[in-house]
């Protein structure tokens, strides 16, 4: 798979720069270009670009949408500089529109994968079918007298999460909840009888939950009760956001 990937990449910039080749011998461009610092540095990021969109492609780290944005924006400055149209390093706030593909692209792409590994073993019990909610803005509120606590897989765009589990009617086994999104806050409130295991994750933002704390960039918590190992009825957490805060707290 990561073979036939690396060919297809390989492939596309060969036809690109074939192109390019092919309009300047018809004297469409030119490719003459002065090797100053001005048309150095948009190959750089054409070549950065293409190697972190490469990555993410072959799950090698890497991230398709700085990747993709360095790959057009560096395509763009040099076609201003073969002279096809202008295009300056200022006029990237052109490129803005971009903010709805990626938003579209990463709900496509990123509603059936988490990042928060939920684990069991063989003193829980748990559905495989998750209840999946995927909303691009809005805030939740999961706090309704004897609410019923149920497999969950919530992703939102730009929003909070607000759980009360202490008014909720929390099944036997163990229930996993499952919470992503790209900016906002979660909070949960859980009762000092129900054990729970969280593994809380934030690229920019704080984490706190049993005590421990953690706050900046690419911050994550993993915790667990003492007695969740044992537990015939718990809660496992996974928590994955982007930029927000995360708080949960035993009462």
């Amino acid at each position: 798979m990561h073979n036939k990937i690396s060919q297809v990449v390989i492939a596309l910039i060969l036809v690109l720069f074939g192109f390019v080749l092919l309009l300047s011998n018809l004297n469409i461009i030119s490719l003459e270009m002065r090797w100053t610092w001005g048309n150095i540095y948009p190959v750089i990021l054409l070549v950065i670009g293409l190697k972190v969109w490469l990555d993410a492609l072959l799950k090698k780290g890497g991230s398709w949408i700085l990747g993709s944005f360095l790959t057009i924006f560096s395509t763009l400055l040099l076609l201003d500089r073969l002279g096809i149209f202008e295009f300056s390093f200022g006029d990237v706030w052109q490129l803005w529109p971009l903010l709805f593909i990626y938003f579209g692209f990463s709900i496509f792409l990123g509603k059936n994968k988490s990042k928060v590994k939920i684990e069991y073993d063989s003193n829980g019990s748990s559905s495989n079918k998750l209840k999946s909610k995927h909303m691009m803005i809005g805030d939740h509120s999961f706090n309704e007298e004897n609410w019923k606590v149920e497999p969950m897989d919530l992703w939102n765009g730009v929003g909070d999460y607000r759980f009360d589990f202490t008014r909720a009617f929390i099944p036997d086994g163990d229930t996993p909840i499952i919470v992503r999104g790209w900016v906002g806050d979660v909070k949960m409130l859980i009762p000092k009888q129900v054990p729970f295991r969280v593994e809380a994750k934030v690229k920019t933002g704080d984490i706190r939950v049993g005590g421990q704390k953690a706050d900046g960039m690419h911050r994550s918590v993993e915790y667990e009760t003492d007695d969740y190992s044992m537990a015939t009825r718990r809660l496992t957490i996974g928590v994955d956001l982007k930029v927000g805060s995360i708080r949960i707290e035993q009462v």
